[in-house]
């Protein structure tokens, strides 16, 4: 890169990011990251800070309780949310839960539709990763519910203007961002998460979910996140439709993720749909 191209972007990181539209990182969420991030973090210290926000507790025990995670057992308290779900999974979950809390928008970009669509790519993230054994399924998981975070800094940096290129999809929707702000959601979603020492996987699916995937990519945390995303928006969960773009990608990708493997996995999504709804969009 040309050093005026990157004058050009450190220009344009600084703008976007130390606007006042754009909240500096919640509290709660710092030290939610301290506890992720800590060598020797116990799972009693997540709860500690957990349980001082209740509507986090309850959205967590409330997932906990549906058919999400297929468990028959009631789980009445957070601590033993952790104990069955696990240390990671209720980790990702907050992590998910406050993140999107702090960019909620005020016009423009309807975060019900777009925190709908990034809950159903973590969970397909999260299913794709079981099947073909390449990554952490609940780390992914937040991956996937963050990659599409820089939608919503860009919705609430410029907010009338992002509300007419949110009008389109698919890779029109990139090159008018760009057009439009000089960069697209993915830079803008990197540099979030990058500013908020957020875990690199995030950084980087954010970063990478609109590149090329070509047949032999190693499936690691990123390109299944890319997968996924592009796999959600090519398939219909409610009428069972897959469009051949998704066929064409799905040929060449290794690691026994299969059209009949996807196939099976749209199955199990079209069945979370209503508890990911419930969970992610029910104050959005």
């Amino acid at each position: 890169m040309a050093s005026g191209d990157a004058a050009h972007l450190a220009r344009l990181r600084a703008q976007i990011l130390n606007s006042k539209d754009l909240p500096t990182i919640p509290v709660l969420l710092a030290r939610i990251l301290a506890v992720v991030d800590g060598e020797h973090s116990s799972a009693r210290e997540l709860v500690d800070v957990m349980q001082r926000d209740q509507a986090l507790t309850g959205r967590v025990l409330r997932l906990a309780n549906s058919g999400f995670f297929g468990f028959s057992r009631q789980v009445a308290t957070l601590p033993r949310a952790v104990m069955i779900l696990g240390f990671s999974t209720v980790r990702s979950l907050a992590l998910g839960v406050k993140i999107w809390e702090a960019m909620r928008g005020r016009d423009g970009l309807s975060l019900t539709e777009l925190w709908e669509h990034s809950a159903l790519v973590g969970a397909a993230a999260r299913l794709i990763a079981r099947r073909v054994r390449a990554a952490d399924p609940e780390e992914i998981f937040t991956a996937g519910l963050l990659h599409d975070v820089g939608r919503a800094v860009l919705n609430l940096r410029f907010p009338a203007e992002y509300a007419a290129v949110a009008s389109t999809t698919g890779p029109d929707r990139l090159e008018r961002e760009r057009a439009a702000f000089g960069i697209d959601h993915t830079q803008a979603g990197a540099w979030l998460a990058e500013a908020w020492s957020l875990p690199q996987s995030i950084v980087e699916a954010a970063a990478c979910h609109h590149d090329p995937v070509t047949p032999g990519t190693p499936l690691g945390s990123a390109v299944i996140v890319n997968l996924a995303n592009r796999l959600v928006h090519w398939t219909d969960l409610d009428g069972g439709a897959i469009e051949p773009d998704a066929e064409r990608l799905l040929q060449g990708v290794g690691g026994g993720l299969s059209l009949t493997a996807w196939v099976e996995i749209a199955v199990l999504l079209q069945g979370q749909k209503g508890d990911l709804r419930e969970f992610f969009g029910a104050e959005s």
